[in-house]
Formats: structure tokens, sequence, C-alpha cells
């Protein structure tokens, strides 16, 4: 990935990423990133919005279809009316309602999604194999992409005028064409370009489980990232992914906890709540 310019480490913003999913509190964590710039912290936020983006679809009676690829795995397409939809959804709601949630906390927020200034530049997937059947077929219509590229100048230029940017997917191709990108990998991407102290990933979990059924079993801390991948279920994977990504780039912990939880951003940057994750040493469970 290229950096468009170098960040002072003294003034590394902290990232927080923001769940789509079902049962996040939105309002919740945005009260903390209030706290948070009135203490003088630069913070940048990103937005998912799956849950968002499915009940938009599925009111217009549309769906993104699952397929099978010729590799075994199990894709949700996304084709232009579908992106088309969904980016609705990201930036037009979730986008927005986050803005407005840090707007009314005196916050001065400014909402975007990849292809406004380019802030997010991504490479377009090659074309998928799936398997219909006996047979193998190609789909060129889906329209996902890998960040390669994250306009730090911008983001910069923002916090120096002392805006908080409220970044979600899609990203845009070099050649101008908008691509579904994974939130949880927008926030990796931009927290390791912008030199970020740390990246808060807030979802509708406790953090890291070992049996996902037992909340008791919450993992509070790991410094082998890859060790505990193999306890992580669901979409939990995609975001021990990103915390891979974000560590391997240089960011020095990675937190991931439920948005529900009192202070939820300021609990995980405590280590009073939810898995923090590192680059340093051995696992540390929860107290019994």
């Amino acid at each position: 990935m290229r950096p468009s310019s170098q960040v002072d480490d003294s003034r590394a913003p902290l990232v927080v990423k923001i769940g789509g999913a079902a049962g996040v509190d939105l309002d919740n964590v945005c009260a903390d990133v209030a706290e948070l710039r009135r203490q003088g912290e630069r913070v940048i936020v990103v937005n998912g919005g799956s849950e968002a983006g499915d009940a938009l679809l599925t009111s217009l009676g549309m769906e993104r279809t699952e397929a099978l690829t010729a590799s075994g795995n199990v894709v949700r397409l996304t084709n232009e009316a579908t992106l088309r939809v969904l980016t609705m959804a990201w930036v037009g709601d979730v986008n927005k309602r986050a803005v407005l949630a840090l707007l009314a906390r005196g916050v001065s927020a400014l909402g975007m999604c990849g292809a406004d200034g380019r802030v997010l530049v991504a490479r377009r997937r090659p074309p998928l194999k799936l398997q219909d059947g006996e047979r193998t077929r190609i789909d060129r219509s889906h329209l996902a992409g890998e960040i390669i590229e994250v306009n730090s100048r911008l983001l910069n230029v923002l916090l120096a005028a002392g805006q908080t940017p409220v970044v979600c997917p899609p990203a845009v191709t070099e050649d101008g064409t908008l691509v579904n990108v994974d939130a949880d990998q927008v926030a990796a991407a931009i927290a390791s370009v912008m030199g970020a102290r740390a990246l808060v990933m807030l979802s509708n979990v406790a953090g890291l489980l070992e049996d996902p059924t037992n909340p008791a079993t919450l993992i509070r801390a790991s410094d082998d990232v890859e060790g505990a991948m193999g306890f992580a279920k669901g979409r939990m994977r995609y975001k021990l992914e990103a915390a891979r990504r974000a560590l391997a780039a240089g960011v020095s912990a990675v937190h991931v906890t439920a948005s529900g939880t009192a202070r939820p951003v300021l609990s995980a940057l405590t280590g009073e709540a939810g898995t923090r994750l590192t680059s340093s040493g051995k696992v540390i469970h929860a107290s019994p």
C-alpha cells in the first residue's frame, strides 16, 4: 500500500471502527469519540453498514446472491445494481447518522466514502470462477476490491482543520469504478497508513471468545494474533485478519470490544473491556 505522506508520530490519531451488524450501538460509540476529541485526541471513524444494507435491499425486493466459487468458498455477489443500493445505505444512512451523532455532541465531523477525494483507492478483484452444478462459469460483474492506497494527505488536512473524518465503503479504482471493500480492512488500512496509535473495533460481541457461545471465555489480551485466529469464528475472523494487517504495519495495539459496553472505546483503551491484540507475548484470559 502506498501512503500519500508521512504522519507526525507525536500526534498519531486513533482509528475507531463502528461495525454495521445488528445490535451495534452507534450513539454509544460516538459519545466516546466526542470525549476523546475533548481530550485533544485526533480521531478517524470508519463505519460499516451490513444490517442497513441488507434491510434496504430487502425493502426494494432485492438480495445479494450467494455463490460457490470453483475453489469451494461461498461469496456474496455484488453487482452494479446491488452496490448502488448498498452505497445508499452505507453512505446515505449509516455514515450520516454517525456524523449527526457527533455533531450533536459538539464534534465537527465530515462524512465520506472511498470515492470522495479518492480517500480509498482499490484494485478490483479478478472475475470470479463460480461452480454452477457440474460446470464452471466466469462472473465478470462482481464489484469487489482490495485497498491499495489511502489518501493520508487529505485525512491529515481534515484532522489539522479540527475535523473528525467518518469514512466508509465503497472504495474507488484508479479508473473510477466503485467497488465493495470490507470495512474492517478499510479501518486497518487507514490505521496502517496514518500511523495510528491504536485501532479500536466495535461490534455486537464482547471481544474474542474461546467459545463463541460463552462470554466467560473472553480472551483479554494476546500478542499472538496468528494463534488467536484459531478461536475466531464468523465475522470475528475478518476482524482478526484486519488486526493482523494493522499490527504488521506497525500499529501498536488493536482492540476488539462490544459497542454496548459502558464507555466502549475508553474502556477498551484502558484494558477494562474487550480483547487487546498486540504483537508482543502471551494470551491472557478473563478472570473466572
